[in-house]
């Protein structure tokens, strides 16, 4: 378990930036809505047959903190990720346009008294973000190439970060240090297919392609961004706390874009390397310093899903 607790950023980095690419594989043959929809399908019916064997049974003041987290963690901010990549968004841009959640999170809960201090440091972070974001992707919104897919991805990320800040405002109920990793993703899985499968059948688009690439997506989006990406942020959420998980995710533009340029050929500008090194700069200036031992948090349960790809 330690060497997990070891490993599980490296893994959360690279199973998170997975999903970006894994919504712009999909996107030439389907609608976003129709990816969403039918990644949910299979994750949830999995989780939900696995959850049925374990014999877990959830309370409703579980399952409804729950499907509130799910709703903002995984709908709210994957709706607006794989919009982004439809309007024309690069991978590794929309990745950098979600990973403002960072030093957002650290400058609210520091202002809600929850975080770990140094707020005129994380204000600072919080403004060098931006600046690294519209270094990288300026000339594209300056352009009108990218200004539509850049709101969406902003959307997603404000939707995360929603639900990262109130997962730890919101006190989890007595039964949910009997429940792990496992059970949030099968509540959470579940109300997101709820609200994918709407989406979809309100707007025609619930029917798959035939194309297999569609069904390949599929697959890379459930078995590495759902169950690695959710899973892994899920863990490092509860052994290092909300600030520590989203931080971590400021590495993923990099990754989705040697990603993307390694599977699909897209560009890597100098100015979206430069907007990367700025940004993560900013991110550096978020992060609290050393905890002594008795402040450090501690491998118990505190289940709350925010999201992912």
């Amino acid at each position: 378990m330690s060497l997990l607790r070891h490993l599980a950023p490296a893994l959360l980095v690279v199973m998170w930036s997975s999903g970006f690419v894994g919504a712009t594989f999909a996107a030439p043959v389907a609608p976003a809505t129709t990816t969403l929809l039918w990644r949910y399908v299979v994750a949830a019916l999995l989780m939900v047959v696995i959850v049925l064997a374990l014999g877990r049974r959830y309370g409703p003041r579980y399952l409804r903190r729950e499907a509130v987290l799910g709703a903002l963690g995984q709908a709210g901010y994957l709706y607006g990720v794989f919009r982004a990549v439809e309007e024309g968004l690069p991978a590794g841009t929309a990745a950098l346009l979600a990973s403002l959640q960072p030093p957002l999170v650290a400058v609210v809960l520091s202002a809600s008294g929850r975080g770990n201090g140094g707020g005129r440091r994380q204000a600072v972070g919080l403004a060098v973000g931006f600046a690294g974001v519209a270094l990288a992707v300026g000339p594209d919104v300056a352009a009108g190439a990218g200004a539509a897919g850049a709101l969406w991805a902003v959307l997603g990320m404000l939707s995360l970060s929603a639900a990262t800040v109130l997962g730890d405002l919101w006190p989890a109920p007595t039964e949910a240090e009997k429940h792990d990793v496992l059970d949030s993703l099968a509540v959470q899985g579940v109300v997101a297919l709820g609200i994918f499968a709407a989406l979809a059948f309100a707007s025609g688009d619930a029917g798959p392609p035939a194309d297999p690439t569609f069904w390949l997506a599929i697959a890379w989006l459930v078995g590495l961004a759902f169950l690695g990406g959710y899973g892994m942020y899920l863990y490092v959420l509860r052994t290092r706390g909300p600030v520590a998980v989203s931080t971590w995710l400021y590495l993923t533009p990099a990754v989705s874009a040697a990603w993307a340029w390694a599977m699909f050929g897209q560009d890597l500008p100098l100015l979206t390397v430069a907007g990367f090194v700025v940004s993560l700069a900013g991110v550096l200036l978020t992060r609290p310093g050393r905890r002594s031992p008795d402040e450090t948090r501690p491998e118990v349960p505190e289940v709350s899903v925010r999201s992912g790809p």
